[in-house]
């Protein structure tokens, strides 16, 4: 999922005055981002102010193309 409107940005993260998070860290969280894709969520999880963990959940949806939804006056036998 890349983002087009970043393609071309150059961007010097020593210029950004990170307080909270290496460069390395910025670029993993990126790569997160980029692994859940349009439906997912990361999670950065700080403890004693520092970031421990990324958490990453996927979305999927419930049907698969071309299957019909369950309307609410039908019943799923």
């Amino acid at each position: 999922m890349n983002n087009p409107n970043l393609a071309n940005r150059d961007v010097n993260l020593s210029s950004l005055r990170l307080k909270r998070l290496s460069p390395a860290q910025v670029q993993r969280i990126d790569d997160f981002l980029d692994l859940v894709g349009d439906y997912g969520e990361v999670h950065l999880i700080m403890q004693n102010g520092e970031l421990r963990y990324i958490n990453t959940i996927e979305s999927h949806k419930a049907w698969l193309n071309g299957e019909r939804r369950v309307e609410k006056s039908q019943t799923i036998s």
